[in-house]
């Protein structure tokens, strides 16, 4: 997988190179989907990019991985699973649990990631899934909703009392893009609502930060 999004990146680099030479600006469109489009296929990463900072003996294969048909995240070192493609208008859906509890059960689910990978905190408003904490919006990089000026990270409470399951019990996250909008819902309860978003478009990833996490029917169909 790897050699070929090499290959396809080059492709497109060489091919962006020469129109820019030609005078013409290559713009690479969002996708807007027309029907479900399944994320996560159930069997291998095709048409993800796995981004984990640099350790010691460290190993993007080694931190996520299939597993029983589930994508399992190891939850270090720290670093996300993005998609090669981005995406706008759209009601995402993805479920999750808790494969092994210890002190550290933080994750998040990181939408409109837009501009270059930097392993740990891309720009990107994050639904988070931390433990006691999902459906709180985490600003990252200077990621902004609700007009709030941020210079760093910043957290967006949820609007509700927790509304996960119990350690081990699949969690279901669905959340809505429609353009600026992000409404957040964990569980059927709405946990969160932004307008204003720094972006309207962007890259769909899942964290890896600290929780042992699996991840399963990672999918986006058009809006309601």
């Amino acid at each position: 997988m790897k050699t070929i999004f090499f290959a396809i990146f080059t492709a497109a680099f060489t091919f962006a190179a020469t129109a820019q030479d030609a005078g013409m600006f290559v713009k690479i469109e969002p996708i807007r989907p027309k029907g479900k489009i399944q994320l996560y296929n159930g069997k291998d990463f095709e048409g993800w990019t796995k981004v984990i900072t640099a350790e010691p003996d460290s190993s993007p294969d080694r931190t996520w991985q299939i597993v029983g048909g589930n994508i399992r995240c190891l939850g270090r070192p720290m670093g996300y699973l993005a998609t090669q493609r981005s995406y706008t208008d759209y009601k995402l859906t993805v479920e999750y649990r808790w494969w092994q509890e210890n002190d550290a059960m933080n994750s998040g689910v990181f939408l409109n990631k837009t501009g270059p990978d930097n392993f740990f905190l891309p720009k990107a408003i994050e639904a988070q899934l931390k433990a006691g904490s999902a459906g709180d919006f985490v600003l990252l990089s200077k990621a902004s909703v609700n007009g709030i000026k941020n210079p760093g990270v910043m957290s967006v409470t949820k609007l509700a009392e927790s509304s996960e399951k119990p350690i081990g019990e699949w969690n279901r996250v669905e959340v809505t893009v429609r353009g600026q909008t992000i409404d957040v819902y964990i569980n059927g309860v709405h946990q969160n609502h932004g307008e204003k978003a720094t972006a309207d478009a962007g890259q769909i990833c899942l964290q890896s930060e600290g929780g042992a996490i699996e991840f399963r029917n990672v999918f986006i169909e058009p809006l309601p």
